[in-house]
């Protein structure tokens, strides 16, 4: 069985990080309702897209698959990482 877990996990970190912003970019200041739940789906399959991603793209690895599509994962979710760090840092100096 030869199966491309590269890919998938290629197309999954990019899934987690477009329902990741756009959690953030549709959030009101004070959600309301069905917006919660809207939300709360889209921040949480981000998450889980996300891990199942870093899942496959571990399974490519140990699987030895050739190709670039298994480092996609990884960097994907440190930039996303990267990103909020820098935005909880210019919320703390905005406090100052």
């Amino acid at each position: 069985m030869n199966e491309k877990y590269s890919k998938r996990s290629a197309i999954l970190s990019i899934i987690s990080a477009i329902t990741m912003f756009t959690a953030y970019e549709f959030a009101p200041d004070k959600p309301e309702g069905m917006m919660v739940v809207f939300l709360k789906v889209l921040f949480f399959s981000s998450i889980i897209t996300g891990v199942l991603s870093l899942v496959f793209s571990y399974i490519s690895f140990k699987n030895k698959e050739e190709g670039f599509l298994k480092k996609i994962a990884p960097l994907i979710i440190l930039l996303i990482l990267l990103v909020f760090s820098f935005s909880i840092i210019g919320v703390v100096i905005g406090l100052m």
